[in-house]
């Protein structure tokens, strides 16, 4: 009815709006790993000072320890002096690396004590400014900050700061220098400071030159580890890295549990089951690649070279696998039809298409970096979210039309199956929407989020949502020793179709010889009836005739004469039997 089309319209019209909102609100929630080990190389003259900053989320203990090692052995001396700072708000120190006024933001946060920039508001802080200390290139191995611990950071009231201004600075720093001593083990650890409470602490770090000798420039390499109660692992990432080997397990345990099912009943195993078995082992290698890179990085605090990238791309192959599977899903394949016939071209053609588009965004996230590429990202972006809207609406008007068709054929086992599979779906993208809104009312919107330390469910989400859609598949599409029920009937396939026309054509024959026969007997009958009905005609006529032509006076006369006969007859006899 029209009323059905057009609610039917206005469905596909929200379907397709909220897979817009989920689809760019799952690649834009990606975080990035921050190392535990971070390195920057600055370079030293008589004219300037230089200033570094090295933003970090640290549990309670954690460590930092500062080496600086110079590219030359040269007499080259410079002065060094850093602050460490902490702040509720995520975004305050991550964000001071990026941007036109960088270096302001690290002046303002290594010479304000006890202010903080007016954008964002809280009352306390801890705090710790160190001694100026000199390091020589010629003895590099000595680190006066440790030799001369100063005290532990200390809590601080704050006040929000009116604007803030660059302030000039003399070349050198001013104040009393802590000298080096005794040369001491790289191999060990130094740290030069531990953070007292959870929270994003800022290690800003102020070289200058203090006198040169013959070289006038030197580079020098300042490291800067941060060490957890747990390892390297920043505060925001390691909550994945238990998360990452939990599912793991998980995939294992799926893994196991299809081979189980698929093996127990391999007579009977349907097309498409075997895409769900790729699917999940897929998502078992994905996973163990990305906790092999948190294991790695929690470990030693820096990147294994390339695994990050591999995981992507293992993402990206298990991300369009699983597209693939909810297409061939909803066009009906190994259900409703035996083959997908002119829809594989099309389905390989768009996962070529979406891998692609999802290995260049990947690949560009996880670009180091981080700030030069944002623009790039962003139109990297763009092409997947265009491709995922795309996919998700073939999904959805291919299950629409599957349902409709098993409706018309009264298949009822299979038309229930397909309903489960869409309730998922729907259900799949309400919860995407609702956790989008809660995303970005709780994580994006907030100028300072305190609560930085749930942010890793911005990205445990939609491997959850994933496998919630994975499980519902695997149950409604398990192997059984019922498979025939959900296995192909004639319905959809091209091939079946001739083979219905032909025994269609032959039925039709025999109809119409039938039919003919019919025909010429009853031809036959119908001539006897015109005949019957004209010796009716004519008798009806005559008898016409004699009503109208013979007088009815005349006929009553001759039946009255007739009976008078009669009665003069009888009484004659009577009287001679007297």
């Amino acid at each position: 009815s029209p009323s059905r089309e057009n609610l039917t319209d206005r469905l596909r019209v929200g379907m397709a709006r909220f897979i817009l909102v989920a689809a760019v609100l799952a690649i834009s929630h990606a975080n990035l790993l921050i190392p535990g080990k971070s390195r920057e190389i600055v370079e030293l003259d008589e004219a300037k000072y230089q200033l570094i900053g090295f933003p970090q989320s640290a549990l309670n203990e954690t460590e930092v320890e500062i080496r600086f090692t110079c590219e030359t052995e040269a007499h080259f001396e410079f002065d060094v002096q850093f602050v460490l700072r902490s702040s509720p708000c995520d975004k305050e120190f991550f964000d001071a690396r990026s941007g036109e006024r960088v270096r302001d933001r690290l002046q303002f946060y290594f010479e304000n004590e006890n202010q903080i920039p007016r954008e964002y508001h809280y009352d306390t802080m801890v705090f710790y400014k160190s001694e100026i200390a000199r390091f020589n290139c010629r003895d590099i191995g000595s680190n006066p900050f440790v030799e001369k611990k100063g005290g532990p950071m200390v809590l601080k009231n704050v006040t929000t700061a009116t604007n803030i201004r660059r302030k000039r600075a003399p070349p050198g720093l001013n104040g009393q220098s802590i000298d080096g001593g005794a040369k001491m083990s790289l191999s060990s650890w130094h740290p030069v400071q531990k953070v007292p409470v959870d929270a994003i602490y800022f290690l800003v770090i102020k070289i200058s030159t203090a006198s040169t000798g013959d070289k006038k420039k030197e580079n020098v390499t300042v490291n800067v580890e941060w060490r957890q109660p747990h390892g390297y692992l920043s505060a925001i990432d390691y909550p994945l890295h238990r998360f990452y080997f939990l599912m793991c397990i998980f995939y294992a345990v799926l893994a196991g549990v299809w081979l189980y099912m698929s093996i127990r009943y391999y007579k009977d195993i349907l097309r498409v089951q075997y895409w769900i078995g790729v699917v999940i082992i897929f998502g078992m290698v994905e996973k163990a690649v990305f906790y092999s890179e948190y294991q790695g990085m929690n470990n030693t605090g820096e990147s294994t070279e390339g695994l990050i990238q591999v995981a992507e791309i293992v993402s990206c192959a298990k991300r369009t696998m699983a597209r693939v599977l909810i297409i061939i899903v909803s066009v009906g394949y190994g259900v409703v039809k035996p083959r997908l016939g002119e829809t594989l071209s099309k389905v390989s053609i768009v996962g070529a298409v979406y891998f692609t588009f999802c290995a260049i965004e990947g690949l560009a996230r996880v670009s180091k970096n981080h700030v030069e590429a944002a623009k790039q990202k962003q139109f990297a972006a763009l092409p997947l979210v265009i491709c995922e809207m795309t996919i998700f609406y073939w999904i959805f008007t291919s299950l629409v039309g599957t349902m409709r068709t098993l409706k018309l054929r009264r298949n009822e086992v299979k038309l229930t199956v397909y309903r489960h599979f869409m309730n998922t779906l729907l259900f799949a993208v309400c919860g995407s929407v609702i956790f989008m809104l809660w995303s970005l009312y709780e994580h994006i919107f907030p100028i300072c989020l305190q609560d930085w330390k749930e942010l890793w469910i911005d990205t445990a989400f939609w491997h959850i949502l994933f496998c919630t859609i994975l499980v519902a598949i695997m149950i409604l599409w398990r192997p059984s020793a019922n498979n025939q029920r959900y296995a192909f009937t004639p319905l959809l396939d091209d091939s079946e179709d001739e083979m219905d026309d032909e025994i269609f054509n032959n039925s039709q024959v025999a109809g119409f010889e039938a039919i003919s026969l019919r025909n010429t007997e009853g031809v036959a009958e119908n001539r006897a009836n015109r005949e019957n009905a004209a010796k009716e005609a004519k008798l009806q006529a005559d008898l016409k005739w004699i009503e109208d032509n013979i007088p009815t006076s005349m006929t009553d006369h001759l039946l009255m004469g007739d009976e008078e006969e009669d009665r003069d007859a009888r009484e004659l006899e009577i009287n001679k039997m007297l």
